[in-house]
C-alpha cells in the first residue's frame, strides 16, 4: 500500500500542476481601424462561446485601436498564429469574434499580437493578403523556429485558380451592378485600415500584396504606397 502511494503521489502533484496551469489567463493584442464602442469588459467569443473578455482599448492614430485582451487558460488553445479577431457589433454589446483560418494551425502563446478586423470585408482582404504559403512562413518568423513546409505547387496553382475566378466573379458582379461611390469609398477605407495595420505591424510583403490585389479587382483605388507606409512595430506587444 505504501509503495502505491509513494507511486501515486507524483501523478497527483502532476495533475494538480496541469490543472493550475491551464487556469492561468493568457494576454494578446489586436488592432481595429474602428472600434466599434469595443471596451474593457467586452466578451471574447469563439464558436458562440465566450473565453474571455477585453482588458483595454488604447488610441493608436486616427480611428485606429489597439485592443489589449485576454481569454481564460482553458480556452487559450483556440487562439492561433492565424486567428483574425473580427469585430462583431450585431449584439447588445460590442465583441470580438475569434476566426480561425485553419483549424489545424499552431495555437499562439501568450502575448501574439493578431490581425484584427472591424468587417468581414476586412477580413477577406486579410485572407488576400496573406497569400499561398505567406502563413508558414509568418510561423517561422514568430516561433524562431525552422519555417513549416511550404505550400506544394499543386496548392499555389489552385490557390492562384481560385484568386482568378474571384476576380472574374467580382468583375462579373461589379458589371451587372455597379458599386456605388458610398461603396467604393468604404472599400477603400476598409483597404486603407489593413495595410496601415500591416505597415505598422512589419508585414510589409502582404501590404503590398493586398495593395496590388486591390488595385487589380477594384481599379487601383487603393493609396499609393507613401500615404500609408508606417514605422514597423514588434510583432508581439
Amino acid at each position: 500500500m505504501r509503495r502505491q502511494l509513494r507511486i501515486c503521489a507524483p501523478f497527483v502533484v502532476a495533475l494538480l500542476l496541469a490543472g493550475c496551469a491551464s487556469s492561468q489567463p493568457s494576454f494578446y493584442a489586436t488592432q481595429l481601424d474602428t472600434s466599434g464602442g469595443l471596451g474593457p469588459g467586452d466578451p471574447i467569443t469563439h464558436a458562440s462561446a465566450t473565453i474571455g473578455h477585453v482588458t483595454g482599448v488604447s488610441p493608436i492614430s486616427g480611428t485606429d485601436s489597439e485592443i489589449a485582451f485576454e481569454v481564460d487558460g482553458s480556452h487559450a488553445d483556440e487562439i492561433h498564429y492565424d486567428s483574425i479577431m473580427t469585430l462583431n457589433s450585431l449584439g447588445p454589446t460590442p465583441s470580438l469574434d475569434v476566426m480561425n483560418v485553419d483549424a489545424m494551425s499552431h495555437s499562439a502563446p501568450s502575448g501574439t499580437r493578431l490581425d484584427g478586423a472591424s468587417s468581414m470585408n476586412e477580413v477577406q482582404m486579410f485572407m488576400t493578403a496573406r497569400g499561398p504559403g505567406s502563413f508558414a512562413q509568418a510561423l517561422g518568423n514568430v516561433a524562431g523556429s525552422t519555417p513549416a513546409t511550404p505550400p506544394s505547387p499543386a496548392t499555389v496553382q489552385m490557390t492562384q485558380m481560385f484568386a482568378q475566378i474571384s476576380q472574374q466573379t467580382l468583375a462579373n458582379a461589379v458589371a451587372i451592378a455597379p458599386p456605388t461611390q458610398e461603396q467604393l469609398d468604404q472599400a477603400k477605407r476598409d483597404a486603407l485600415g489593413v495595410e496601415r495595420q500591416l505597415m505598422r505591424n512589419g508585414k510589409i510583403e502582404q501590404a503590398e500584396r493586398l495593395r496590388a490585389s486591390m488595385g487589380g479587382m477594384m481599379g487601383g483605388i487603393t493609396a499609393p504606397v507613401n500615404e500609408t507606409a508606417l514605422p514597423p512595430t514588434s510583432p508581439n506587444p
